[in-house]
């Protein structure tokens, strides 16, 4: 979740959380919208719950648009299959806008074919393509380890104080991830 001032932006939700739904409460919270760094099942579980709480849009780069309704693209399959029923507005590379969050997405295919990367004020908000110390899985539908190795490349060439925030695990900066993580040497 990401804040600006009482502006909130809802970021990868796996499910419907009453403690995020307190946050924004007592925030008096404005939600903005949903982003989706990927379509995953583990990333998208939660959208049609706050779109019904919040009435707001939801967000994720275009390549990805398919996994929302494809329990076998979205690796829901099998189990409890994860469908989103909301509509979804599809993003491009380059500088977009929802609400009054202002950010650079940036293309880093590799975990999926669309996932991608938020760069807003110092941080990049990366999903599942950069964890601390390892990267995201690339045997999964819609993934290549080609292309998540073109993607760390370009990683490599971002700010290095730039703070990291993964879609699993413990945030880090990037100096760090270049220092340590052996995808990134």
């Amino acid at each position: 979740m990401l804040l600006n001032n009482h502006h909130v932006l809802i970021v990868d939700p796996a499910t419907k959380s009453e403690k995020i739904k307190q946050l924004i409460d007592v925030r008096g919270g404005i939600v903005d919208g949903i982003y989706l760094t990927h379509g995953h099942f583990d990333h998208i579980g939660g959208v049609d719950a706050y779109v019904h709480l919040y009435r707001c849009p939801v967000y994720i780069n275009d390549p990805d648009m398919r996994l929302l309704s494809d329990p076998y693209s979205n690796v829901s399959a099998g189990g409890h299959e994860v469908i989103v029923k909301s509509e979804a507005i599809g993003l491009q590379a380059g500088k977009n806008q929802i609400g009054e969050f202002t950010f650079d997405l940036v293309d880093a295919p590799g975990h999926t074919e669309g996932s991608c990367l938020m760069i807003w004020e110092g941080a990049m908000i990366c999903g599942d393509v950069l964890f601390q110390g390892s990267i995201g899985r690339t045997d999964l539908v819609g993934g290549s380890s080609t292309k998540m190795y073109q993607s760390l490349q370009m990683i490599k060439t971002l700010n290095p104080d730039l703070q990291v925030y993964p879609g699993h695990g413990d945030q880090t900066t990037l100096a760090q991830e270049l220092k340590y993580n052996p995808f990134l040497m």
